[in-house]
């Protein structure tokens, strides 16, 4: 995987972190065990930092975007990552439990076409259980970041979060 990843994009080289870990290939910490052994790898330091947050539940490349450029950056409660219910038959990207929100992100790959209607669904089984979804591509990652946490954030406190914002020195 390793040699792998020497030859790819970051972006590539994500997936086949997040790739490999999900389908029980490997794990992060023999991961790190790898990269330790190895006196230069490509990306060494994305894949390092992307350990702990393969570790946390994130599956893709645009979850860690996520965690990176919204949750993160904008001080939002920690989200659980690829939360599993025993009544439904999937786990939800992100969900901000005490607060009955669930954010999925959604790629390309089955979101085209007649795929599009795939999650309503889903988003309908959450709304008989009083739970909001909010739904984001790409596009909205990692070329809106802040609009979007600004979405979140308020559907957050609309649900009952509130967060005291320090006073400027």
């Amino acid at each position: 995987m390793l040699d792998l990843a020497s030859m790819r994009s970051a972006g590539e080289v994500a997936e086949l972190v997040t790739a490999a870990v999900q389908k029980g290939l490997t794990s992060p910490d023999r991961l790190r065990q790898l990269l330790d052994a190895r006196a230069r790898q490509r990306h060494r330091a994305l894949i390092l930092g992307m350990l702990a947050e393969v570790a946390a539940g994130v599956e893709s490349y645009l979850e860690m975007l996520y965690l990176r450029t919204v949750e993160r950056p904008h001080g939002h409660p920690v989200g659980y990552r690829q939360d599993p219910s025993p009544d439904l038959p999937y786990a939800r990207d992100v969900k901000y439990d005490r607060y009955g929100l669930i954010v999925e992100l959604d790629g390309r790959l089955g979101h085209e076409a007649e795929g599009r209607f795939r999650d309503m669904n889903p988003d309908n089984r959450h709304a008989l259980r009083d739970e909001l979804t909010l739904r984001f591509g790409y596009f909205d990652v990692s070329g809106r970041p802040c609009p979007l946490a600004f979405q979140v954030y308020l559907a957050l406190v609309k649900r009952g979060y509130f967060r005291t914002i320090p006073a400027l020195p």
